[in-house]
C-alpha cells in the first residue's frame, strides 16, 4: 500500500507538471498568434487555446488533490480524486481526437476565406499585413501576386523597401496557412492524447490505492 500511495503521489507530480504543459502550450499559442486567430473568429479556432488553459489548470487541481488525499490515506479524497480525473481524461481523449479529426477540414476553411478576402485584398490590407507579419508569407500563393506593390508586411521587418523578387518571403500565406494550421493541430492533438495517458496511469493507481484504504478499514473494524 505504501508504495502504490508514493507511486500516486509521484503519478500526481506528473500530471501537475502535465497540467502546467497545457496551460503554457495555450498562453504560448495565444501570445504569438492572437492576431491570427481574431481574424478567423468565423471559424471559432481561437476556443482552442482556452480550451487547453482551462484543462491544464483543472489538471493542476485535481493532481493537487489527489496528492493530498494519497498522502493522507483519505478514501472519500482518493475516490473522488479518481472520479474527476476520469472525467478530464475523457475529455482531453475527445478533445484530442476531435483536433486530429477535423485539421483537415479547418484547412478547406481557411483556404476558402483567404481566397474570399484575396479578391478585396487592398480593403483587406491590415489582415493580409497581419498574417504575413505573422506566417513570414507573402501573397496568397507566391510574393508575385503583389506585384508592383509589394507591401512591407512582405519583408523583414528593417527591410528599407519590398521587392517581389528581391528580398520578399517566398511562400505563399496559403501554404503558410495551411502548414500552421496542420502543425499546431497535430502538436495541440498529440500533448492532449499524452497527457490523457499520463493520467489514465494515475487513475489506475488511484483506483488501487482507494480499494486498499477501503479493505485495510475493514479489516480494522473487525
Amino acid at each position: 500500500m505504501s508504495l502504490v500511495k508514493y507511486i500516486l503521489f509521484i503519478f500526481n507530480l506528473i500530471c501537475a507538471l502535465c497540467g502546467i504543459a497545457l496551460v503554457s502550450v495555450g498562453l504560448a499559442f495565444l501570445l504569438k498568434y492572437d492576431d491570427i486567430l481574431k481574424s478567423f473568429d468565423e471559424l471559432n479556432i481561437n476556443v482552442a487555446p482556452y480550451g487547453f488553459i482551462v484543462v491544464g489548470a483543472l489538471v493542476f487541481l485535481i493532481a493537487f488533490f489527489g496528492c493530498c488525499g494519497a498522502i493522507r490515506e483519505s478514501h472519500c479524497m482518493v475516490s473522488t480524486y479518481a472520479s474527476f480525473l476520469f472525467f478530464i481524461l475523457v475529455i482531453q481523449v475527445i478533445i484530442g481526437v476531435l483536433v486530429f479529426v477535423n485539421v483537415s477540414d479547418v484547412q478547406r476553411v481557411t483556404d476558402r476565406v483567404l481566397k474570399r478576402l484575396w479578391k478585396d485584398k487592398y480593403e483587406h490590407r491590415v489582415f493580409w499585413d497581419t498574417l504575413q507579419t505573422s506566417l513570414k508569407c507573402c501573397g496568397l500563393n507566391t510574393a508575385l501576386d503583389w506585384v508592383p506593390n509589394t507591401p512591407l508586411s512582405c519583408c523583414e521587418p528593417n527591410a528599407i523597401e519590398c521587392v517581389a523578387l528581391v528580398n520578399a518571403y517566398q511562400t505563399g500565406c496559403g501554404t503558410a496557412l495551411d502548414q500552421f494550421v496542420r502543425t499546431y493541430g497535430n502538436i495541440f492533438g498529440s500533448v492532449a492524447l499524452g497527457v490523457a495517458g499520463v493520467q489514465f496511469l494515475g487513475f489506475i493507481f488511484a483506483c488501487c490505492l482507494a480499494n486498499n484504504i477501503r479493505n485495510r478499514s475493514r479489516r480494522s473494524a473487525y
